[in-house]
């Protein structure tokens, strides 16, 4: 009998300090629980801060604008260069002015209105030797009319005084000699101003005043 107590108080002994054991062992692993949740508060910690560095990458990509628009500037002065070129490539305004004269008035001798059909301006007022007042249609009709036969039409000395790079004043003479309608010798001097006006990078005659010398 003292066995069989002593077995079953033995018995009850082990299972009081089994119950211990399991009741010690979950305290640690509470404690491995409660430190894996700071190992991923950590990691979401580093996770997040590449995305500083991400910002810190898109820094150049602001200073890299800059130069963009250095570029973009850049580009207008050498587009500009050429512009500044033409003027000297095509002669000044009074060399321009001087050449167009010489052509109009040769071109009296062949009777061709084409010359002044390009350089006239539509809105065209001048005065002719005999005094009448014309504009463009009127004197490319009197050119086309003309029914003096020319030997020479050339003109003296012109000269031509520019205003601001858009308006000019010409002012010169001209000799034509041939024969008329009824065969008589003729030998004409005109003095005349000229008035030109630059539209759209042409120069224009918008005013003209002619007289006989002789």
């Amino acid at each position: 009998m003292k066995i069989t107590v002593l077995a079953l108080t033995t018995l009850f002994a082990g299972a009081l300090f089994a119950v211990a054991q399991e009741e010690s062992a979950s305290p640690a692993a509470s404690p491995e629980a409660t430190a894996s949740d700071p190992t991923v508060s950590v990691t979401t910690e580093k996770t997040a801060s590449p995305s500083p560095k991400a910002e810190a990458s898109a820094s150049p990509k602001k200073s890299s604008s800059p130069s963009a628009k250095s570029t973009a500037s850049e580009a207008p002065s050498t587009s500009s260069s050429p512009a500044a070129v033409m003027p000297s490539k095509k002669g000044t305004p009074e060399a321009t002015i001087r050449d167009i004269e010489d052509k109009w008035e040769a071109s009296v001798k062949n009777h061709d209105p084409s010359v002044a059909q390009a350089y006239l301006a539509d809105d065209f007022r001048g005065l002719s030797s005999k005094g009448k007042v014309m504009n463009k249609s009127s004197l490319l009709s009197e050119i086309k009319k003309d029914t003096d036969v020319y030997a020479s039409t050339k003109n003296g000395k012109v000269d031509v005084r520019v205003f601001g790079g858009q308006f000019a004043v010409a002012t010169g003479t001209s000799t034509e000699a041939g024969k008329d309608k009824a065969g008589q010798n003729f030998k004409r001097s005109f003095s005349w101003t000229d008035v030109w006006v630059l539209r759209k990078d042409k120069w224009q005659c918008v005013a003209s005043q002619a007289m006989l010398v002789k």
